[in-house]
């Protein structure tokens, strides 16, 4: 009947509603379960990460206030190397002047005793002397009485053996000073005033190769403690550039991550859309039914209304086939008689009884509908806070690495600056080296042979001054 094949469409209509609901349901079902194991994973590497970051933190703060300490430290002695190297250098220099000057004379000097030395030595030169002595003597015998110009010859012939032993011209100018007349108190005071000469000039020598040992070796430490410096703030530099590659890589992956999560709310959010459109639309068509299905029964009971019949006390009548009789030609009787109708009360009956249980499927799916949708969007809130979560978890980490990048390669930068400041005072300490050798270079080499010289010169001196003593006191005959 014309019932029933509405009936079973509506039927076919609201199980295939129903099949694409339950499909979808499960399309939704599944994609939530990959989503939640993505952002259970995600979890467990942010707070990994969390815990790194949190142990790097401490131990970054431990090297930041090493670091700023050992900087200060620096700083405090590069001012006092700055000092004390513009101080060196100063003095050097006006030692090297000096000393380059005491140099010339004094090698001119050499080179004078030298050739006067030689001038003496010579064999003409030695004859000359015998000469002259023979005549001096004769000359003091016939001017000068008893054994006192004896004793002067003598002691001159002595000195200028002593002179000539020891190469030493002082002593052979001292030996002419007595030749001339000169008294022995003067000789040995002036030999005296020598001796206390080359004494300080000793002295001197002593304190120059002490002052210059001990700016070499400052040198020589101050440049091996700036090649260690220079060395350690490039393996620092290397470690802090390994260091910046490593959260320039974190950095990467964490955008990457960012940009997964804000994706993953995109179509979460699409996907939420949709749902509630679908929703919408299915509630929308279903509260299209019911108002058809209560349009259908009040249209089937305005009949009952019209007429004033009560529907719900018709009673039910049982259908009788009418009959006919033998004569074709007479009418057959009819089940009915009179103009009164009471209607098909019980297949009406039926069928808004049909209509009515059709209806309220409808209003409780519509209510189920309702109560699912907002257990969906209670669950879309609760996931949406969650990448919400990570999302601002994974931004303040981005930003930490950030500001951690920004430190180390601050940091870097410093090093770097250090390390060319440490060659720039490596370049100076070269170059005070080299003013240090123009002063000191003598000493390596001269040094000795001077103090030899020296001693060999203040030895004949001694020993003339032992023999003029013993002379002026008659114990040498």
């Amino acid at each position: 009947s014309l019932d029933d094949t509405i009936l079973k469409g509506m039927y076919d209509t609201f199980m295939g509603n129903m099949e694409k609901t339950n499909a979808a349901e499960a399309d939704d079902q599944k994609a939530f379960e990959a989503l939640m194991a993505t952002k259970v994973k995600e979890s467990e590497t942010l707070q990994a990460t969390l815990d790194q970051q949190t142990g790097d933190e401490a131990k970054k703060t431990k090297q930041l206030a090493e670091s700023k300490e050992i900087l200060d430290d620096t700083k405090a002695q590069l001012g006092a190397d700055e000092a004390f190297f513009a101080e060196t250098k100063s003095g050097c220099q006006t030692k090297a002047k000096e000393w380059a000057e005491r140099t010339r004379m004094r090698t001119e000097e050499l080179q004078g005793i030298a050739q006067a030395v030689q001038i003496l030595s010579s064999p003409d030169a030695q004859k000359i002397f015998d000469s002259a002595h023979s005549t001096m003597f004769l000359q003091l015998s016939s001017k000068q009485k008893g054994a006192g110009s004896e004793e002067r010859s003598a002691a001159f012939a002595k000195l200028k053996g002593i002179a000539a032993k020891y190469k030493n011209l002082g002593l052979a100018q001292i030996a002419w000073m007595l030749k001339s007349g000169g008294h022995f108190d003067k000789v040995l005071a002036s030999i005296d005033q020598m001796v206390d000469m080359l004494r300080k000039e000793e002295q001197a020598d002593i304190e120059h190769r002490d002052r210059c040992q001990a700016s070499e070796n400052k040198n020589t430490n101050d440049m091996e403690d700036l090649e260690h410096a220079m060395e350690k703030a490039a393996a620092e530099i290397t470690r802090l550039g390994g260091e910046a590659s490593r959260l320039d890589g974190e950095i990467s992956t964490l955008e990457t991550d960012i940009g997964s999560t804000t994706s993953n709310m995109k179509e979460r959010l699409a996907l939420r859309n949709t749902e509630e459109a679908d929703f919408k639309q299915a509630l929308m068509d279903d509260s299209d039914a019911v108002q058809l299905l209560e349009k259908a029964i009040e249209s089937m009971r305005e009949f009952y209304k019209r007429n004033k019949i009560d529907f719900a006390l018709v009673a039910k009548k049982s259908h009788q086939e009418p009959k006919y009789t033998e004569n074709p030609d007479k009418a057959p009787e009819t089940s009915w008689s009179g103009s009164s109708y009471g209607g098909q009360s019980e297949e009406t009956s039926g069928v808004v009884a049909i209509l009515e249980m059709v209806a309220e499927d409808l209003k409780g799916e519509m209510k189920v509908g309702r109560k699912d949708d907002a257990n969906a969007q209670e669950m879309y809130m609760s996931e949406y806070r969650k990448m919400k979560d990570t999302l601002n978890a994974q931004m303040a980490v981005k930003l930490a690495k950030e500001t951690e990048l920004s430190d180390v390669n601050a940091d870097k930068l410093d090093l770097e600056e250090e390390k060319d400041a440490k060659g720039n005072d490596k370049d100076a300490e070269a170059s005070l080296k080299q003013s240090i050798y123009q002063d000191c270079s003598w000493v390596g080499s001269h040094f000795q042979s001077r103090r030899d010289s020296r001693k060999a010169e203040m030895d004949g001196l001694v020993e003339a001054k032992g023999y003029l003593a013993g002379v002026e006191s008659g114990e040498v005959i």
